[in-house]
């Protein structure tokens, strides 16, 4: 079977199973109205592209099943550098449900999460571009239907502990920040670049894992997690093993976490600084280009992320101009990326009338380990010119994000490599690009 026709399979029959689920859990009254079809300015401004089902969906909600489905869409093109001119499209759809296990069967504070996503489409970074960062966020991790999250999440201590274990991702809870994903460059989006080569499970790929998280007082917070690294997860045929086998260690990640709110308008701000182990044997990367390959054991990196509102524009809203910061460090022995740093603004409310669209513009400077670029040069004082030798990346995003209803959206932006790949070799490349959102 295609993986076009495995997607829509396996998305058709776990929607239809939960409208099975919905239609027997709401029995028809026989003294009901006939319902009315809602018209076309109400399906425009519903929070779903397929409506709440005759009011299914809110019964559903009511009794503890929030159901999820999303499809998002990235195209880009470079008309101008990179190894040769092209265009890439691809795309992620992803459905779910959430389930309140007090509603459900009375398991007080208790949750369950389920998702499977597919992937399919190519990546204008690896296609046309050569650089190690890719320009659609949403490209990559087998490009295949898998189950990306399998996890029962507790509250406990009045709220302050939660715990959360199963088939989940550490980048859904260290070192990520909900703003990133107004980006579609993926050195943005969903995680910093600092996991290259640090063993962090990224979504949608999950793996078997636990976090905790405990509020020190309202603004303060720290949390831990344990999760297994295991390198054969993310193979296109894999998208359904649960099995340990290929299994290289586990990743603990810790953090820190500070959430004021500043000044009398009560500005928001979130303050990270967390820091990670894997305990894998992994490549060295100062072993010779194309020579036998040396191992090392464990890699580690540290981080420190900060976005704060400066101002609002709108009271008791997100909306107005919030500026955001990054810095990180990987142990250049084992992580491909030894520093990064980002720098970002981003405006909630643009116009008159378009209080839910946004603007982004944000540099991200990637620099490649001192360790592999020291061997790269070592390899062409032998033989010079055998080995291309990386420095630094850097990339640039403007968008604008129209929230078209709020189940529809767009984002047409402008992307610039600098030094794709870290080389000069390479032409610096300009890419356009336009991501569309779906919320079912």
């Amino acid at each position: 079977m295609s993986g076009r026709r495995l997607r829509g399979a396996v998305v058709a029959l776990w929607w239809a199973i939960l409208g099975a689920t919905a239609m027997q859990s709401r029995p028809a009254r026989a003294d009901a109205p006939e319902a009315t079809e809602p018209g076309l300015s109400s399906w425009l401004q519903g929070q779903y592209m397929t409506g709440d089902w005759r009011g299914t969906r809110s019964d559903l909600e009511a009794k503890g099943i929030t159901l999820r489905g999303h499809h998002i869409a990235e195209s880009a093109v470079n008309p101008v550098g990179g190894l040769r001119q092209g265009a890439a499209y691809t795309e992620q759809i992803d459905a779910g449900a959430d389930f309140d296990l007090e509603k459900l069967i009375g398991v007080p504070k208790a949750s369950l999460h389920v998702t499977f996503t597919q992937r399919a489409g190519q990546s204008l970074a690896a296609n046309a571009i050569g650089s190690y960062i890719s320009v659609q966020e949403i490209y990559g991790a087998g490009q295949n239907v898998r189950l990306a999250q399998l996890s029962y999440e507790q509250l406990l201590l009045e709220d302050r502990l939660r715990i959360k274990l199963g088939w989940l991702h550490a980048s859904d809870d260290f070192a990520t920040s909900p703003i990133y994903c107004y980006f579609q460059n993926n050195g943005f989006c969903g995680q910093i670049a600092i996991v290259v080569n640090s063993g962090f499970t990224i979504y949608p790929t999950g793996s078997w894992g636990g976090m905790a998280k405990v509020s020190l007082s309202d603004e303060i917070y720290f949390q831990t997690g344990v999760y297994e690294v295991n390198p054969t997860l993310a193979a296109p045929a894999n998208g359904f093993k649960l099995g340990i086998s290929g299994a290289t260690g586990v990743i603990m990640p810790a953090q820190l976490g500070w959430q004021p709110r500043l000044g009398s308008a009560g500005l928001k701000g979130h303050y990270r600084l967390g820091g990670y182990y894997d305990t894998s044997d992994v490549p060295y990367l100062g072993s010779p280009p194309g020579g036998p390959q040396a191992t090392a054991r464990g890699r580690w990196g540290f981080y420190g992320q900060a976005d704060q509102m400066i101002y609002r524009t709108a009271p008791g809203t997100d909306r107005g101009l919030t500026a955001f910061a990054v810095i990180a460090y990987g142990a250049p022995g084992t992580a491909m990326l030894e520093y990064i740093g980002q720098l970002g603004l981003l405006l909630r409310g643009t116009f008159a009338g378009r209080d839910d669209d946004s603007i982004g513009l944000a540099v991200s400077y990637s620099k490649v380990s001192s360790t592999l670029a020291a061997a790269q040069n070592a390899a062409n004082a032998g033989a010079p010119g055998s080995v291309g030798v990386q420095s630094a990346e850097t990339t640039i995003e403007l968008n604008y994000r129209a929230q078209v209803t709020p189940w529809f959206s767009l984002m047409p932006n402008v992307q610039y490599v600098i030094r794709p790949n870290g080389v000069t070799t390479i032409p610096n490349a300009l890419v356009l690009g336009l991501q569309a959102k779906l919320t079912f």
